[in-house]
């Protein structure tokens, strides 16, 4: 990381203060897909499908729903929040839980997917970050940019991480910065999830995971194979990929 990085980590250290004994809390996120966009940028999609799409889905405010995390030195857990606020297809309110023990870097994704419900377990592999010179301020935390890449997706990723909040977690399937990612943003504006709450200390309502789950299991490597599949076969034939996989 160069110098200027860790001048700014410091500076932002110094001027919010390391609430370490505040590292247990609770995010409440705003998930923002715009469907237009995200239509407009698929090559393979043919121009009368791009029209209806348009016509269906134009929103210029997007179409969103609440997320919610609980973390902790530990772990971490995100799921919907609550009340739900759909506004898109019922994917949204299928079961979708990320469970990320960051005391023994495993993870556990539930959730329903390209038409099955999954059971994801393995080891913890973050995204590789560059830490970009450049900082936010969101809910009173002063937040530094980071940028990643999704091959698989082919999408660009840009993060905002609290160092005062140092738990490398996040929502969705984001961790691994030095501190609690509060914002991201994929394609530039064409999903946006950014925190609109924090909580600190132990939540009044814990989430837990569902106590049957049941699904098809299977590793991060054979999940990620799944899903490179399942959008080559919807490019093949001409269709968009996101209404099956989350995007």
């Amino acid at each position: 990381m160069k110098l200027k990085h860790l001048i700014a980590i410091a500076l932002i250290l110094i001027t919010t203060g390391v609430k370490a004994q505040n590292i247990v809390g609770e995010v409440e996120f705003r998930y923002k897909i715009f469907y237009d966009k995200i239509y407009s940028s698929l090559p393979h999609l043919t121009q009368q499908e791009r029209d209806r799409i348009l016509l269906t889905w134009g929103n210029p405010d997007g179409y969103s729903t609440r997320m919610k995390l609980q973390f902790s030195p530990e772990k971490s857990i995100y799921t919907y929040g609550e009340p739900y606020e759909v506004r898109s297809y019922s994917w949204q309110i299928e079961d979708y839980f990320i469970e990320n023990n960051l005391k023994d870097q495993t993870y556990l994704k539930f959730m329903d997917q390209m038409g099955k419900t999954y059971l994801v377990r393995d080891r913890l592999n973050p995204p590789k970050w560059r830490v970009m010179n450049e900082i936010r301020d969101i809910l009173g935390h002063m937040c530094m940019k980071a940028v990643s890449e999704d091959p698989i997706k082919g999408q660009k990723i840009t993060a905002w991480f609290a160092a005062d909040i140092p738990v490398p977690t996040g929502p969705e399937e984001l961790f691994g910065l030095p501190g609690l990612i509060l914002a991201y943003d994929i394609n530039d504006g064409m999903l946006i999830v950014e925190a609109e709450k924090i909580a600190f200390g132990e939540p009044k309502e814990p989430i837990t995971l569902p106590k049957k789950m049941k699904g098809r299991e299977v590793t991060g490597s054979e999940y990620q194979d799944l899903v490179k599949k399942f959008i080559q076969t919807s490019i093949d034939s001409k269709q968009a990929w996101m209404w099956e996989i989350r995007y």
